[in-house]
């Protein structure tokens, strides 16, 4: 059961390094970035609200002295997907991602702060090593990649609100609300902030240019916002805040290389693959049982 759970900020990792395909299509399309996180969001919110009425209506109560949790962290979710859209619009797709994965430095302080989790040195160690696997894979060591203040600025930007999510995130489940009301809610206050600020007629316009279109928006929102935010959302609510952040971090540029290698002909390099293999192997090692967690016989 533990192995199941530490797969699910991996996995919400590999999604989030796939939103940059996403995000270039849409972009030459003519979208601008509100607009692609309005589509995103929007229809992810659609998703989810399917999914509670099918599953449980009550998933929709909450105490409106809660209320500032659920805004915060919509909030949150809107820096995130904002500045994330930027950064992987005007950098690489693997140098976007290993900006976002600066997040677990974030992470680790907001948590030990908030929720006095332990920082150890096998967490300290990993984090260490899966951001220098993550700068290996973006290739940054490697030549001048077209870098810019503004892209860059983004990237970090992003890894702030990616961990002031979790944390948010994992003081609203702290409270007993369920992923998918927190995700519900999270995701329909920043539909209607984002409104404003949204080229509506655009997002119409490539709709309805048939359904394999649609089915493209329909996909993004799947890939980019509702299946990643379950899976990162739970492991928040279940795990350690820093240790769900690292092995979503881990993952992240590892996918968006072979993203972007796959789409954008983005070649990997030697280093970049010994990039990955540091990174994928501080998920590893973060994935083991400590000593404590270990069983008697176990350790016998």
């Amino acid at each position: 059961m533990r192995s199941v759970l530490l797969l699910l900020p991996i996995l919400s990792g590999v999604m989030w390094g796939a939103a940059g395909v996403f995000v270039r299509t849409l972009s030459d399309f003519g979208m601008d970035g509100p607009t692609i996180v309005f589509s995103r969001v929007s229809l992810a919110a659609i998703m989810m609200l399917a999914v509670i009425l099918v599953s449980d209506r009550r998933w929709l109560r909450f105490d409106p002295h809660d209320l500032w949790m659920f805004v915060a962290c919509a909030l949150a979710m809107l820096g995130l997907n904002a500045f994330y859209t930027v950064s992987v619009d005007v950098l690489s797709l693997s140098l976007a991602a290993v900006l976002l994965s600066l997040s677990p430095v974030f992470m680790l302080v907001m948590a030990a702060v908030i929720f006095r989790e332990r920082v150890t040195a096998r967490k300290v160690v990993c984090m260490v090593a899966s951001i220098f696997g993550c700068v290996l894979v973006s290739g940054f060591l490697e030549g001048d990649h077209g870098l810019s203040v503004s892209g860059v600025t983004a990237g970090l930007a992003a890894a702030f609100f990616y961990a002031l999510y979790g944390i948010i995130s994992k003081r609203a489940a702290s409270r007993g609300y369920t992923t998918y009301t927190i995700l519900f809610y999270c995701l329909l206050i920043s539909t209607v902030v984002l409104i404003p600020f949204s080229d509506l007629g655009m997002m119409v316009d490539y709709a309805s240019g048939g359904l394999a279109d649609l089915g493209y928006l329909i996909l993004h929102a799947a890939v980019a916002s509702f299946l990643p935010y379950i899976l990162y959302t739970t492991a928040m609510s279940r795990m350690e805040g820093g240790t769900a952040s690292i092995l979503a971090a881990a993952g992240e540029p590892t996918a968006a290389a072979v993203f972007g290698l796959l789409f954008f002909t983005e070649i990997p390099t030697p280093l970049m693959l010994v990039g990955m293999v540091i990174a994928i192997g501080s998920m590893a090692v973060m994935c083991m049982p400590s000593g404590s967690n270990r069983s008697p016989a176990a350790q016998n």
